[in-house]
This record gives structure tokens, sequence and C-alpha cells, in this order.
């Protein structure tokens, strides 16, 4: 199987990025024995997509199947008709981006109904939550989350992990996932509610910001806080809060893509409505009563490692070969 994936731009050993998970995602499909040829979408906002077209069709030849990694690169990817495409959308390309109010920006709603038309052109389509599934209905999607590398996420010893990042041994740590910067992330929120919980611990407690934190740290980042907070306006499947799992980190999370999901009856694990109070009042009780985490468990049950994921993926590749029907339609 010869596979062209069309990508925004990968992160590096020393360079941080959002599609981390997609990185590992084709990593994981190689280690399955899948030729995966690599298109990265890099250079300027207005022109990179134009610039790629000549590589994607110099590439055609060589390869059976079309794998596009959000809805721009799904659109270059659709600009030809002679190989089969699969697209995976990534969150906001559906579900649109909103602003620090939770309302979409005119823009983000024309690329929402942009990309739900690109859902009936292509061979099938790839979401990471049913709440993304129901943006691009009637057409079918299949719903796959990210894995996660467990291997590279695993629980280990605190004490260790915070003096190799230099941290206070004797301070608590509460992990935020995003850019504080991205109003879509909650951060406002979050910064609200460890305040309000340092309030009732009568201690310090410090907010650290999982952004522009090299991806050979960030499992360090995990294993040396003590919680994490999820905080989001929008997500699909946030492999984020998957990782943290894997790493036995506990999470208190709003009601966001599919954590809620993910996160049912996971001891260590607690979904909170999306205010100040209520959020701040799990973290309180998370810091005192440190409950035994079991969330690498739960992940390896619901078959959200790596090497599941990519065999699920090789499955809806050899469906598209081997019955590739009119676009937009999904064999199941």
């Amino acid at each position: 199987m010869r596979v062209l994936t069309i990508t925004p731009q990968l992160p590096s050993a020393t360079r941080a990025g959002s599609m981390a998970p997609a990185a590992r995602q084709i990593e994981s499909l190689q280690a399955l024995g899948t030729q995966m040829n690599v298109l990265e979408i890099i250079g300027l906002p207005m022109l990179k997509y134009l610039q790629a077209l000549p590589s994607e069709w110099s590439q055609l030849a060589a390869v059976d199947v079309i794998h596009a990694h959000f809805g721009y690169c799904g659109w270059l990817a659709r600009s030809q008709w002679r190989k089969p495409v699969v697209v995976s959308f990534m969150g906001d390309d559906l579900l649109g981006t909103p602003d620090a109010t939770g309302r979409l920006k005119p823009f983000s709603q024309w690329m929402v109904a942009a990309n739900r038309r690109l859902a009936r052109m292509v061979d099938a389509v790839i979401v990471k939550s049913a709440e993304m599934a129901e943006v691009v209905a009637p057409v079918k999607a299949y719903v796959i989350p990210n894995g996660v590398d467990l291997q590279t996420f695993q629980p280990m010893d605190k004490t260790k992990t915070r003096m190799t990042l230099g941290w206070d041994p004797n301070k608590r740590y509460i992990l935020f996932p995003g850019n504080p910067a991205n109003p879509r992330k909650g951060f406002t929120l979050a910064q609200a509610a460890t305040q309000r919980a340092a309030a009732q611990l009568g201690e310090t407690l410090e907010l650290v910001s999982l952004w522009q934190v090299a991806p050979d740290q960030v499992p360090l980042y995990m294993n040396g806080c003590d919680v994490m907070l999820m905080a989001s306006l929008i997500e699909g499947s946030p492999n984020v809060v998957k990782e943290a799992m894997a790493c036995n980190l506990p999470v208190v999370s709003v009601p966001v893509g599919d954590v809620a999901e993910i996160l049912r009856d996971v001891p260590g694990y607690v979904i909170c409505p999306r205010d100040a109070e209520p959020l701040a009042d799990a973290l309180v009780n998370m810091l005192i009563t440190m409950p035994r985490a079991k969330g690498r468990l739960a992940l390896e049950a619901k078959g959200l490692d790596v090497k599941t994921v990519a065999q699920k993926i090789m499955r809806i590749y050899d469906t598209v070969l081997s019955c590739r029907t009119k676009p937009g339609s999904l064999p199941v």
C-alpha cells in the first residue's frame, strides 16, 4: 500500500506543533508496512497550498491513496480525480473557531460550510468525534480518534521529572493544555478556576501552559503536574487528554468534544460544568485526595493506542481501493 499524506507542517524533535498526533499516526502506519509519502504544507498562508500543487501531482503515479489531514489539505487532495481521497477532519475545520464569547467568526462559518461540501466529494471521511460526524451528515463518517503512543506517554516518577524540568518539588502544578492566547482554549476560565482553588487551599498553584513545549518534553510536563485542567470551548477529540490518561495524570475537564465519553466512569477523571466555581471545587478535591488515576487501563480497553488506530485506518484504505464509488458515498 502506497499512501500520499498531505498535512500541515509536522513537529520535529526541536519544534513544537499541534500536528504531533498526525506525525505519530504516520509512523504507526509505516510500522504496519505502509509506504507513506508525506507532503507538508509549508510557506506563506495564502500561497502555500497553491505552491504544493506541483509536488502533489508529481507523486500521483507512485501512490494508491491520498490521505489529507485537515480541511484545507483535503481541498488540495481533491484538486485531482485520479486517486481516491481520504480526509481526516481535525476539529475546528468542522466545528469552527470561536471568539472569546464562544461565537463563530464569519470566516470560520464559511470554512465549516465549505468543508461540509468537501465531505460529499471525497471517498472516505474520518472524524474525531460523534459531534463532528453529525456536522457532515448525511455523509457517513468513520469516527476514529487519534491514538496515543503508549511507549512515549507512560507514568514516570514525579520527583525525577520535576528535577529534570527544574520545578519546585513542593509546589502544586496545574497543566493547561493549549495556547493561552487562543480564545478557543479557555485560558481565562482555567485561570479563574485555578485562582479560586488556590484561595480555598490557602496556597499558590502554578498554572503551567503546554504551549511551545518540545515534543520530547510533553510527557515530562504531564508527569510533573498534579492535575490537568481542560477548559476549551471547542475540540474534536483532544489528544492531550488521552496522553494525560496514558500518563495516569488526573484530569478535570469541561464537557467538550468526546472528552466526557472517553473519561466516563474512569477513576481520577472528572467532568464539570463550564464555570469557575465547580471547576475549582473539583481541582481542590483532586489535590486533597490525590486519587489513583486509571486512565492508562481505560485507554487500552478502548483501543486508543496508535497501533489499533492505524489498523482501523488501513482497513479504510483497503475499502476505498476495493470499492471506490461515486464521490461522497462511504461503504460501511
